[in-house]
């Protein structure tokens, strides 16, 4: 449904990548995972996942987490 990838490139010229995805599940229910790390690492540092019942929930969780991160310098 939605997705987006955010980067910001740190000081020491490290790039720190914040992914966000909002999908729906098998069971009516609507899922916003965030996948977050730095590229020096092979795979990502960190996931969360969190579970809504209606789309309108999740959609607005999903724009407030993408506006915090470019609050936060991501872009």
């Amino acid at each position: 449904m939605n997705f987006v990838i955010l980067h910001k490139t740190m000081p020491n010229h490290h790039i720190r990548y914040y992914s966000l995805e909002l999908s729906a599940t098998l069971f009516e229910e609507f899922v916003v995972e965030r996948i977050y790390g730095n590229t020096r690492y092979k795979s990502f540092t960190g996931q969360k996942v969190d579970i809504f019942t209606n789309y309108e929930e999740a959609r607005d969780f999903f724009e407030m987490m993408k506006k915090k991160k470019i609050k936060k310098g991501y872009g």
